[in-house]
């Protein structure tokens, strides 16, 4: 009689099917990848909390963010700080293409087990572009939008394309992004603790009312916001076809290009003509500074040379060469302008009794300054400024 040679243990691991890892959370399927409606990383946790019936700020605070801790630091107080940084103006950079973005979106992969999660933010673009400029710090969105997915049964989502800087308009309907809730009047973060696409995380009513007033559009700005967002678009597309992300060299290959071919190589004049500042050109094209995307598309639309194709290196010009003239919100350089003392110190201490309390970065940007400016030469003010508001969020 054969003696069969295999034991137990060898027929089990000869015979036991693949698999897959379990995830921690609901393998929630991200939206739109591999078009132009790709929803952000902001959009699919939001997503996520409501599957799973919860606030997002539980789903931050009990999964994410210890995850993210352990990325920098594993004390346990790093948990509390990252956690309640998560609820500021950070969270906007969850969606772009820096170590914030990049730890995110590794932290809810290992989550959920969707591999994907990269292409819900810029990070393919980290070599080739700038993160100066490129993300808004507080929500935008189209409301017809919202009542169209919601009349046709379509996942209420966050596209990427909103939390760009650099888009202001819905091509698609023909009106500006929207970015105060219409009931409560206040700006929105990216994420707070009951984001909900579609929804105020305030007041939580719904975002998708269309009888807003409808602000018209001037024709130079329809024609340059349907070549940005067509540009981008392309982009977003295209991002999940890249064997590795776009390396820094097609910059300065790109621009050397299109110095040569518009001014014979002038830097200087080549600034000129586009409106940048002086040494801008020069250091795109020495590799030693990556280009912000408005300036970038400054040079993509006189040259009319598509995006994805200049940060891929496929940059071809036409001959002869000729530029196209600039939109008028284009074609302006940003002036010198003093700081006045006294006048900023009066708005900080009027910022300062103020009710409701506002962020430091709010007060910052309703006076027209930086807020590393305002920091530098106010440092007493503006910590008294997020003290009170932190104070304030703590008590309610």
């Amino acid at each position: 009689m054969s003696v069969n040679r295999f034991t137990l243990h060898q027929r089990r691991k000869t015979f036991l099917p693949d698999i897959p890892e379990r995830s921690c959370l609901y393998p929630l399927a991200p939206w739109g990848v591999g078009t132009s409606d790709v929803e952000s990383l902001t959009s699919y946790v939001a997503r996520l909390a409501a599957i799973h019936q919860v606030p997002t700020g539980i789903l931050l605070g009990k999964y994410v963010t210890p995850i993210i801790s352990q990325f920098t630091d594993k004390d346990v107080p790093r948990i509390s700080h990252s956690f309640w940084r998560a609820f500021g103006t950070d969270t906007g950079a969850w969606n772009g293409l820096g170590v914030m973005a990049f730890n995110c979106s590794v932290a809810v992969c290992s989550l959920t087990k969707q591999h994907h999660l990269h292409l819900l933010t810029l990070l393919s673009c980290h070599q080739v572009l700038s993160h100066r400029g490129l993300l808004r710090p507080y929500k935008a969105w189209c409301p017809a939008c919202y009542e169209e997915w919601e009349k046709l049964g379509i996942v209420l989502h966050e596209p990427l394309l909103w939390s760009l800087k650099l888009v202001t308009v819905c091509v698609r309907h023909q009106q500006r992004l929207q970015h105060q809730c219409p009931y409560c009047y206040r700006s929105l973060y990216w994420l707070e603790w009951n984001s909900r696409p579609g929804f105020c995380s305030r007041c939580h009513q719904w975002l998708g009312k269309t009888e807003c007033s409808r602000e018209m559009l001037d024709k130079e700005e329809e024609v340059w916001q349907a070549f940005v967002v067509k540009n981008l678009a392309q982009l977003l597309v295209a991002a999940p076809t890249f064997a590795s992300p776009p390396p820094r060299e097609n910059i300065a290959r790109g621009m050397k290009l299109c110095i040569d071919a518009v001014t014979g190589g002038n830097a200087k004049a080549f600034a000129d003509k586009l409106y940048y500042s002086a040494s801008v050109p020069g250091e795109w094209r020495r590799g030693n500074a990556l280009p912000q995307l408005d300036l970038l598309f400054r040079l993509c639309y006189c040259l009319q040379v598509p995006l994805l194709k200049f940060l891929t290196g496929e940059v071809v010009l036409d001959e002869p060469v000729s530029l196209i003239p600039l939109p008028e919100h284009q074609s302006m350089r940003k002036k010198y302008r003093p700081f006045d003392f006294a006048r900023v110190q009066g708005l900080l201490e009027a910022a300062l009794q103020q009710s409701p309390p506002k962020t430091m970065r709010q007060v910052a940007l309703e006076i027209g300054y930086d807020p590393g400016d305002l920091s530098k030469y106010f440092p007493d003010l503006c910590r008294a400024i997020s003290v009170r508001y932190k104070r304030r969020k703590l008590e309610a």
